[in-house]
C-alpha cells in the first residue's frame, strides 16, 4: 500500500465494510517493528504457546505476504521472538499479525518489518509443533482466511477479501 491510510480505505470503499468483504479488526495490537504501514496476502496460522510453525512459515521466502497467527489470545509466554522477526526480515514478509505476545521487543523493533501483538512476554513458547496452516482463524473478533489482503497502518488493521486501491 503506497502510503494509502486504513482510513482512506474505509472511506474510498463504504460498500464492503457493509457487505463484509472489508473488516475492521478490533484495535487491540501494540505496534513494533520500524514497518508501521505494511500490506499484503495473508498466510493463516492456528498454534496456542507453540512457536515452532511459525518459525518453519518465517524461513520461507515472504514475497511480500503477511503472516497471521492465531496464538489463541493466551498472554502467558511470547510465540514470537527476535530470531524468527529478524529472519522475515530478511525473507521479505511485509508483516506479522499475532494473536498473543512477543519476546524480544528492542530487537522486534529494530527490524524493518511490521509486527503487531497483543503485548510483550518474557517466557519462551514450547516447541511442539502442534498447529493448523491455512485455516481460517478468528482474531480480534474478525475471521480471517488465508489468501485474503491485510492492511494496517497505526489507525488500525483492516482485512479485505481481495486487494483494493483507493
Amino acid at each position: 500500500m503506497a502510503l494509502v491510510t486504513t482510513a482512506e480505505v474505509c472511506d474510498a470503499n463504504p460498500q464492503l465494510i457493509v457487505t463484509g468483504e472489508l473488516r475492521a479488526v478490533l484495535p487491540v495490537f501494540q505496534i513494533y517493528g520500524r514497518r508501521p504501514f505494511f500490506s499484503g496476502p495473508i498466510v493463516t496460522l492456528k498454534v496456542f504457546e507453540d512457536n515452532v510453525l511459525i518459525r518453519e512459515f518465517l524461513e520461507e521466502k515472504g514475497n511480500g505476504r503477511v503472516l497471521v497467527v492465531d496464538g489463541g489470545g493466551s498472554l502467558r509466554c511470547a510465540i514470537l521472538g527476535g530470531n524468527p522477526v529478524v529472519q522475515a526480515q530478511n525473507n521479505g514478509w511485509a508483516g506479522i499479525v499475532v494473536n498473543g505476545c512477543v519476546r524480544d521487543v528492542d530487537e522486534i523493533n529494530g527490524c524493518d518489518i511490521g509486527v503487531r501483538a497483543l503485548h510483550s512476554h518474557p517466557v519462551k513458547a514450547s516447541k511442539k509443533g502442534i498447529g493448523e496452516r491455512h485455516v481460517p482463524i478468528t482474531v480480534a473478533g474478525t475471521r480471517i482466511c488465508d489468501g485474503e489482503w491485510l492492511y494496517a497502518d497505526t489507525d488500525g488493521i483492516l482485512i479485505s477479501k481481495t486487494e483494493l486501491s483507493v
